[in-house]
């Protein structure tokens, strides 16, 4: 390889693709006549200049001097075995950082970028930080359009949680349940969706989600204090499995059912819980 030339064609290349000139580029650091030189072949850039100039065309050092005639070729590969690793290990925001400082993608990184802000963001959405499970869920939509591979997965499921975050008090406003019930099967988000749709037939295999419909199924034929009884038992899951939509709905109907059986100090200490709730999800 004719690394001299390799390292100039690559400068020139990138400069073309940001519109810079070769004053731009040279700034105070280097004359335009050295640029020239470097860029033909004719010379070898320093140490300290091959820095700067790949600083000042936003590629990596590294790239200059690899075989590779691709920046985004060169750093994919560089990272890939990391990602993929992270990934197996589901540490889904780790996996993030590093594509994220990858300038470009492909139907691999997209996948994988795909399904680590689905879980990055269904696990926000559990823990009430709407703001930035709405963020993630919806950047799980757009990776899952650029690849080839399946998505299904993030299609399925993106929306569910996305309605949630977007309007935790009413979420099937804002979701299409023709389209998820032709696209999903009974699997745990399946569970999950009939649990929001409150379908009281269906066979939960989680037994707080039973538990809650069969709480509200109470509260219609009000009998209020065994409704409460069972919603409180329900509140614990915050120190268990916390899930913040139906907490949300738990202090809701505990709020409900007080009020209804005149005991308004519980009511208002409920209210209380569940706007403080309102002001978590803001995050």
């Amino acid at each position: 390889m004719n690394t001299k030339l390799k390292i100039g064609e690559k400068i020139k290349k990138r400069r073309n693709e940001l519109k810079m000139t070769q004053k731009e580029l040279c700034g105070d650091k280097i004359t335009r006549n050295m640029l020239s030189l470097i860029e033909s072949g004719s010379a070898f850039p320093s140490l300290d200049t091959a820095l700067y100039l790949a600083k000042r065309l936003e590629i990596s050092p590294e790239y200059l001097f690899s075989e590779y005639d691709n920046d985004f070729i060169y750093t994919k590969q560089k990272h890939i075995d990391k990602i993929r690793e992270l990934y197996k290990q589901r540490k889904y925001f780790d996996c993030i950082e590093i594509l994220s400082g990858i300038n470009g993608t492909d139907d691999e990184l997209s996948y994988i970028a795909a399904h680590s802000f689905l879980y990055l963001g269904i696990e926000k959405a559990k823990n009430g930080s709407l703001l930035t499970a709405s963020e993630f869920l919806s950047k799980a939509l757009s990776e899952a359009q650029k690849t080839i591979y399946d998505t299904s997965k993030v299609k399925i499921d993106a929306p569910l949680y996305l309605a949630i975050a977007e309007n935790i008090q009413a979420p099937l406003l804002e979701f299409d349940s023709n389209e998820y019930e032709t696209l999903s099967s009974a699997d745990s988000t399946y569970e999950y969706y009939k649990y929001i749709l409150m379908d009281a037939e269906y066979d939960f295999k989680t037994p707080e989600y039973k538990k809650h419909l069969t709480a509200k199924l109470l509260l219609k034929k009000y009998a209020y204090n065994e409704a409460i009884s069972l919603l409180t038992e329900l509140e614990s899951i915050k120190d268990t499995a916390y899930d913040a939509y139906m907490l949300f709905g738990v202090y809701s109907d505990l709020e409900n059912a007080y009020r209804q059986t005149g005991d308004f100090e519980n009511a208002y200490r409920y209210s209380a819980k569940r706007m403080s709730l309102i002001n978590g999800f803001k995050s």
